[in-house]
């Protein structure tokens, strides 16, 4: 369950680090709920299509479409039980027209996502 893991470790472990670089907080992750049946909770960020020569993210290069999804499956007992995705969708999905990060499309990729990975379990 996720309020007994340690975020701060979990950020510690490359794969998820690499993705999630800032710390992670519990507000951050938002219940997965399909049908009505609680199965875990997940949080996911836009990716930038491009890194700097010293490794760093790019922002000049906007939005590539992807985004980095974590999900803490409600049986999760240690880091390891967390699964990270990479979604797929239109940048342009990413941008709300205001101009912001448009979170409310970026959940909806990321729910899919994780509804889809469900399903081929």
């Amino acid at each position: 369950m996720i309020d007994d893991l340690n975020l701060d470790e979990l950020r510690k472990l490359r794969r998820i680090g690499y993705y999630f670089r800032y710390p992670l907080h519990r507000n951050n992750f938002h219940a997965l709920r399909i049908g009505g049946h609680l199965y875990g909770h997940y949080t996911a960020k836009p990716l930038y299509g491009r890194l700097t020569p010293e490794g760093r993210v790019d922002k000049s290069a906007g939005f590539n479409g992807d985004v980095a999804v974590l999900f803490v499956p409600l049986k999760a007992n240690v880091l390891e039980d967390v699964e990270l995705l990479i979604a797929h969708s239109a940048p342009k999905n990413m941008i709300a027209p205001a101009g912001t990060r448009n979170w409310k499309k970026i959940n909806e990729i990321a729910e899919a996502a994780l509804t889809k990975r469900l399903e081929e379990k």
